[in-house]
């Protein structure tokens, strides 16, 4: 990315020359309801499922866990899958994810400029987090005996690849107020 004093964008820092860029024709109050009323009905329905789909019943913090690896697996697969697949269309796009994504962006530029590193994460996280982490929720509601070794693996991989960014992550821009 070129820089260009002039910038009419709300991402950091402000001099970033984005030429593709189109804002949002949403508002951020609609992009946050739809996005916690799609959670909340896949707690709903998750909470519903543990309690009832179930041989043996499953305590209340199981069911919470349950709802929790739901909702991960579809922020997994869903919208950091989009922005695996639609990065370099982000700016431009007024699709309903992109449109998240564009928001989001405004706290971490690096997903609007399209960082390699940051795409990578991502990618991972959307192939294999998201489905492991639904596999966890299917594993606990038809009590297979994988079900604690998936959550495991989920959880500590996870925390894992949350230290990634600051282990291997290389500062793209420059932040100093230098003009």
């Amino acid at each position: 990315m070129t820089t260009n004093a002039s910038s009419l964008h709300p991402y950091w820092p402000r001099h970033l020359r984005l030429d593709n860029f189109v804002p949002n024709d949403c508002p951020t109050w609609h992009l946050l309801a739809s996005l916690f009323s799609v959670s909340g009905v896949l707690v709903a329905t998750t909470w519903l499922l543990s309690g009832s789909a179930v041989v043996m019943p499953l305590g209340t913090w199981r069911r919470l866990s349950l709802c929790w690896f739901a909702v991960c697996g579809f922020i997994h697969m869903v919208i950091e899958g989009w922005f695996s697949l639609y990065h370099e269309d982000l700016l431009g796009d007024q699709a309903f994810l992109s449109q998240l994504w564009k928001e989001y962006a405004k706290g971490d530029s690096r997903y609007i400029l399209s960082d390699n590193f940051t795409i990578c994460m991502e990618a991972i996280t959307a192939c294999l987090w998201g489905p492991l982490s639904r596999w966890v929720v299917i594993a606990f509601l038809r009590q297979q005996p994988l079900s604690f070794l998936l959550q495991l693996v989920v959880s500590v991989g996870r925390r894992i690849q949350s230290l990634f960014p600051q282990v291997g992550g290389k500062k793209q821009i420059d932040l100093s107020n230098s003009s």
